[in-house]
């Protein structure tokens, strides 16, 4: 069974073909480098990921730690991730004990790990912002609250 190159490889390919002099030979390449890449996308096996949608799931993931992921190599939006994000509320339920769960509009789910009154009931359409904290903690507050411990629970 042959193994099918690298996404890597596969570009270096097509980039090489550059280098060919003869223009019949140029094309020759070209056509059996775009064919691999073609097959491979088609196979699943190579998913081309423009930098805007690696910021918008960096953003989606706010909140999670992530680990070292190959596709977020050689992307610059790190020092680009939000320190804060700020969302509408899509709906709340008591937890007890003056905690909370609630679902943004996004569809993440976040909790107040921190019993607190001052917090106060969250309602559907409030906006909330979420703060990153030292040490990977976070802070959640709402109109006019204060702001409260919080984690991201999906």
């Amino acid at each position: 069974m042959a193994q099918q190159p690298g996404s890597k490889a596969l570009v270096d390919a097509v980039t090489a073909c550059r280098t060919e002099s003869d223009s019949q030979a140029r094309l020759r390449c070209f056509d059996t480098a775009s064919a691999a890449l073609q097959q491979a996308s088609a196979a699943g096996s190579l998913i081309v990921v423009d930098k805007n949608e690696v910021r918008r799931t960096r953003r989606s993931l706010f909140g999670f730690a992530l680990p070292k992921l190959p596709f977020f190599n050689g992307d610059d939006s790190a020092e680009e991730a939000p320190e804060e994000l700020e969302a509408k509320i899509a709906s709340a339920r008591s937890l007890g004990n003056d905690k909370w769960q609630f679902v943004l509009d996004s569809g993440a789910v976040w909790q107040t790990s921190q019993a607190s009154p001052y917090f106060g009931t969250p309602k559907a359409g409030q906006t909330v912002k979420l703060k990153k904290g030292a040490m990977g903690s976070y802070f959640a507050s709402r109109e006019g609250s204060r702001s409260v411990r919080a984690i991201r629970v999906r």
